[in-house]
């Protein structure tokens, strides 16, 4: 089943387009083989094959993303719903009142203005519709470039990249404009002009420290806006990226000369 999706993940040499768990492990797989949900077979089959799925990624977003566990939700009229991903802005559901242990079920989307409606008749359907619309929206020459994949960091992008895990910073506090305060300890033998963090919690995504100043071995405090327009900095959290790989220049800062103050991506 779903042999299409990995024939086209086989295709694509770009890490992290289509990013999957799966199979599961032995003990996992059993857990799904029995839980007492019943869930449809095609969505049972996809999570012991692929776990949870992100696919198709834009920028640093997935358009199309599965979960392996479902979660508990409701309509605005407090219909009982499975949530079991997402597509674009959108969430995907399951209605609990017409599952039917060993039978495919419709598969239902919330979008904003929208409200909830179905868009499938079962998940395998579902999931084929949403891949294939999805591809359509990249251009030949984009969808070639994801197949062959990036070239390779060029040396002064590796350096740049080591520079990069040398560089230490903890949040110290809140300044008086709603702006956090992030301690930035530069450990390399190298100057950078940004340095990339991610954004969590109430709000989701990245920002970037103006670090140009910092020099080999010094630490300073940068302030920086947190999306402070949108919520509070006391409901976000800021984390460490993972290291950027060739597919991610893109979405890290220190790969770029712009000159200018923080701010968020």
């Amino acid at each position: 089943m779903f042999t299409w999706l990995v024939e086209e993940m086989a295709s694509i040499n770009t890490n992290k387009f289509h990013l999957v768990d799966g199979p599961l492990p032995p003990e996992k797989r059993k857990l799904v083989e029995t839980t007492e949900i019943p869930v449809p077979p095609s969505y049972k089959n996809f999570v012991i094959q692929f776990g949870n799925a992100q696919l198709y990624r834009k920028g640093s977003n997935y358009v199309v993303q599965i979960y392996a566990v479902p979660q508990d939700a409701e309509s605005e009229e407090g219909e009982p719903l499975l949530n079991i991903g997402r597509a674009g802005m959108g969430w995907v559901y399951f209605k609990e009142s017409l599952l039917v242990e060993g039978k495919e079920s419709p598969i239902f989307e919330w979008r904003y203005r929208q409200g909830l409606r179905q868009t499938a008749d079962g998940f395998d359907e579902w999931l084929r519709k949403k891949c294939t619309a999805t591809r359509k929206q990249f251009k030949k020459k984009e969808w070639r470039l994801i197949e062959e994949g990036p070239a390779p960091f060029s040396e002064q992008e590796q350096a740049i990249v080591n520079a990069r895990s040398q560089f230490r910073w903890r949040v110290i506090g809140i300044s008086a404009s709603g702006d956090l305060q992030f301690e930035v300890h530069n450990g390399s033998e190298m100057v950078l002009p940004y340095l990339s963090i991610g954004i969590r919690g109430k709000i989701h995504g990245g920002v970037y420290l103006p670090i140009g100043e910092i020099q080999p071995g010094e630490t300073r405090v940068i302030e920086c806006d947190c999306y402070k327009d949108h919520v509070s900095a006391e409901d976000v959290e800021a984390y460490e990226k993972p290291e950027p790989g060739p597919e991610d220049r893109q979405q890290y800062w220190e790969f770029k000369t712009l000159k200018g103050k923080s701010s968020t991506t």
